[in-house]
């Protein structure tokens, strides 16, 4: 049983329960002994009751990530761990890799560990079936924050970055400047890849000049060199491209490696644009224009909704925020 089923027999909201175990005023006394009376029947102690809420707790959050080494995933944990202490909480790492298929496994060391919630960076976490079954039973105990994905449930609260229009505002970029071959550069399947691979396909569907002039290119080996010989076998076999847009900054910059190496001007001949407005968009040469998405806000969002759903409230389960670009050296808008 937990604060659900409580829900459920009193036919409350669970800010209500939340509202009842608070003390809150802002119940009625009716409200008030109806579920009292359902918490003193189901045999719950205070303390046990309390942890369903995320009160009187260990104030730890368990958060759950791919590889801690990726510089995206190094910001968030980063951030939580400093706005999570800053807010009295203590927070658990558990690294699961890049093979999702042992999820189960990952939660339930959380979960031994007396969590009160759970923050999962990537969306890599909801790519099968059996993982999303997985995280919406999970969330019937806790509350569950996905950064950078999204999926439907009760008690899962989601911020995300709006990565389709994101990429598609950087095809309208370098359409507006004259570029006419267009490459998308990517290293993913995850949900968030897919949103920038769709707004890419969608913005270069609409553009008027590309006609058939455009393509992704899926780095499935994710190192340098590898990536190196992709693009060289690409721009053999396809079209040699004036404009790239790349998955991440890290991509971004094999591609100026590339440009580099083949004596290709940028950002005349070959525009870049990056994404998530990394260190690495500021130590490049030239330095990298980039898609800025907003790590520190969704971070700080995240956290802001973990402490009102602690609090009884009831915050926005989906979260979106909007594109931005920061332009540099690897592209240049028309004057």
């Amino acid at each position: 049983m937990n604060i659900y089923d409580i829900a459920n027999r009193a036919n409350v909201s669970i800010a209500t329960v939340s509202r009842v175990i608070n003390n809150s005023p802002k119940v009625s006394e009716k409200t008030r002994k109806k579920v009292l009376d359902i918490v003193d029947e189901l045999g719950f102690t205070p303390n046990v009751f309390a942890r369903g809420l995320g009160l009187n707790t260990m104030k730890t959050i368990g958060i759950l990530c791919s590889d801690p080494s990726d510089i995206y995933v190094a910001r968030a944990l980063s951030y939580f761990e400093k706005m999570l202490r800053e807010n009295g909480y203590d927070s658990l790492l558990c690294c699961s890799g890049y093979d999702t298929k042992n999820l189960k496994k990952y939660i339930n060391i959380l979960i031994s560990k007396s969590v009160d919630a759970v923050i999962m960076i990537g969306s890599k976490y909801i790519s099968s079936r059996d993982n999303k079954s997985l995280i919406r039973n999970t969330a019937k105990s806790l509350p569950i924050l996905l950064i950078n994905g999204f999926l439907n449930g009760e008690n899962i609260y989601c911020s995300y970055y709006d990565d389709f229009n994101a990429s598609k505002k950087c095809v309208n970029m370098l359409c507006d400047t004259g570029k006419r071959n267009l490459l998308f550069l990517y290293n993913s399947t995850s949900q968030s890849a897919k949103r920038k691979l769709d707004g890419f396909i969608k913005g270069c569907k609409e553009s008027a000049n590309l006609g058939n002039n455009f393509a992704a290119l899926l780095c499935e080996e994710n190192n340098i060199e590898s990536i190196l010989i992709s693009l060289k076998q690409f721009t053999k076999e396809n079209f040699i491209p004036d404009g790239i847009i790349a998955g991440d900054d890290f991509l971004a910059m094999i591609a100026l490696k590339f440009a580099k190496q083949n004596s290709i001007s940028v950002p005349e001949n070959l525009a870049v644009i990056g994404y998530d407005n990394s260190i690495f968009s500021k130590v490049s040469y030239p330095e990298l224009t980039t898609v800025d998405s907003k790590l520190f806000e969704l971070c700080s969002h995240s956290v802001k909704t973990l402490l009102e759903v602690f609090d009884g409230q009831l915050p926005k389960k989906i979260t979106i925020l909007e594109p931005s670009v920061i332009e540099r050296d690897t592209f240049k808008s028309k004057a």
